[in-house]
């Protein structure tokens, strides 16, 4: 198991639109990969499990990634984390 710790912009929480974006990239994963904020955990393959996490508006989110490709997972779902809060 690979872990990596992202600290989001003070606006950004997970709402429908990353969480979907997040989500599609760890469907494409063997590896488990789970989000974690503080306490709480989600399942990064679930998008209606990232929206329920706390909103984390500045806070260090943790990656983790379990698998036969958990670093190219965990490599993909950290830039997709910082891309997802991008303008459309």
């Amino acid at each position: 198991m690979i872990t990596r710790s992202i600290t989001l912009d003070s606006n950004e929480f997970f709402h429908a639109r990353p969480a979907a974006k997040i989500a599609g990239t760890a469907k494409t994963y063997e590896s488990v990969i789970m989000v974690m904020l503080g306490t709480e955990i989600a399942d990064a393959k679930d998008p209606l499990s990232l929206m329920r996490l706390s909103h984390p508006k500045g806070a260090a989110v943790d990656i983790m990634a379990d698998g036969p490709d958990e670093t190219a997972a965990l490599e993909d779902i950290s830039e997709t984390i910082q891309n997802a809060f991008l303008p459309a």
